[in-house]
C-alpha cells in the first residue's frame, strides 16, 4: 500500500473530525436532514430516530469519503498528471467506500437491502461524492492562494532578509527524520509540500501562511503554487520559452510571467 497516500487519507479524516468548520457542517447537515427527512425517512422514523440515523450517515459517509478522495488522489497522482482527470476518477473511486457505508448503515436502520435499492445507494453516492471532491479541491485551491483560471496572479511575496543562520518556524511541522535545512515550498492540490535538504514533508495549511512561518529564511515566490529559497537555486534555465529554476536538491520548479520581475530583480533571472 502507498504509505504516503495513507498517511495524507488518515491527516485528511483528522482534520475533517476535528475542524471547528467540518464539524458546523456536518451538525447543520444533520439537523437539517433530520427535520426535512428525505428519501421516506420522515415516514420510516421519528424525529428522535431521524436525528440518530441522519447523524451517523453524515457523519460516517463525509469522515470516510474526506479519507478515500485523499487516498485515491494521491495513488492516482503519478499515474495520472492532469489534475481534473485524476480528480474524476478520484471521486469515482472514493464513492465505493462511501457506498458501503450507506449500506452498512440502512442495513442496521432497515433490516434488509435488495439489490435495486443498492444499485439506487450506489448512483446516488457516485454522484453526490463526485461533486463534493470537486467542490472541495477548487475550494481547497482558493484556500492555497490559487487565483480562478483567467484571473490575474496575485503580486509577488518574498520574505525579507534573515539573519544569520536562520531558523524558519514551518520546519517545526517536519517531523525530524525530514527536518533540514528549507529548500523550498510547493502546493499540491490542498497541501503545502514543505521541501528541505532531508526529504520534505506534507502540511494541510495555506501557501500564503507557509510563506510566513518560512521566515527569516530569504526567499521568493516564483509562481502561485510555488516559494523557494534563495540559497537553494543552484542554476536556472530557459526551456521551450519557460524559465526554469533548479534547487541544490535537483528539484525543478518553473518561474511564472507574474513573478518574473521580482525573480530578475532577485539575481534568478538574467
Amino acid at each position: 500500500m502507498n504509505r504516503r497516500a495513507l498517511q495524507l487519507a488518515l491527516r485528511e479524516m483528522q482534520a475533517a473530525s476535528t475542524g471547528r468548520y467540518s464539524r458546523i457542517g456536518m451538525i447543520l447537515s444533520t439537523v437539517l436532514l433530520a427535520v426535512s427527512g428525505p428519501f421516506g425517512t420522515f415516514e420510516s422514523f421519528n424525529l428522535g430516530q431521524r436525528v440518530g440515523y441522519w447523524g451517523v450517515m453524515v457523519v460516517g459517509s463525509y469522515l470516510v469519503g474526506q479519507a478515500a478522495s485523499s487516498f485515491f488522489l494521491e495513488l492516482l497522482r503519478e499515474q495520472i498528471t492532469q489534475k481534473w482527470p485524476r480528480v474524476l476518477l478520484g471521486g469515482l473511486l472514493a464513492s465505493l467506500p462511501v457506498t458501503i457505508v450507506v449500506l452498512l448503515v440502512n442495513g442496521v436502520a432497515y433490516q434488509h437491502m435488495d439489490l435495486a435499492e443498492s444499485l439506487s445507494i450506489w448512483m446516488y453516492a457516485t454522484i453526490v461524492t463526485l461533486a463534493v471532491v470537486v467542490v472541495f479541491v477548487t475550494f481547497s485551491e482558493l484556500m492555497a492562494g490559487a487565483p480562478p483560471a483567467g484571473a490575474a496572479e496575485p503580486a509577488p511575496a518574498a520574505t525579507p532578509p534573515p539573519p544569520a543562520a536562520p531558523q524558519a518556524a514551518i520546519l517545526d511541522r517536519v517531523p525530524l527524520p525530514q527536518r533540514g535545512r528549507l529548500l523550498a515550498l510547493t502546493v499540491e492540490d490542498h497541501y503545502v509540500d514543505i521541501v528541505t535538504d532531508r526529504g520534505k514533508a506534507l502540511v494541510l495549511m495555506r501557501l500564503a501562511d507557509a510563506i510566513r512561518e518560512a521566515a527569516p529564511v530569504p526567499g521568493l515566490q516564483i509562481h502561485r503554487s510555488h516559494w523557494v529559497a534563495l540559497d537553494a537555486v543552484s542554476r536556472t534555465e530557459r526551456s521551450a520559452g519557460k524559465v526554469i529554476v533548479e534547487l541544490s536538491n535537483g528539484l525543478r520548479l518553473p518561474v511564472s510571467r507574474g513573478y518574473m520581475a521580482m525573480a530578475r530583480d532577485a539575481g534568478l533571472v538574467g
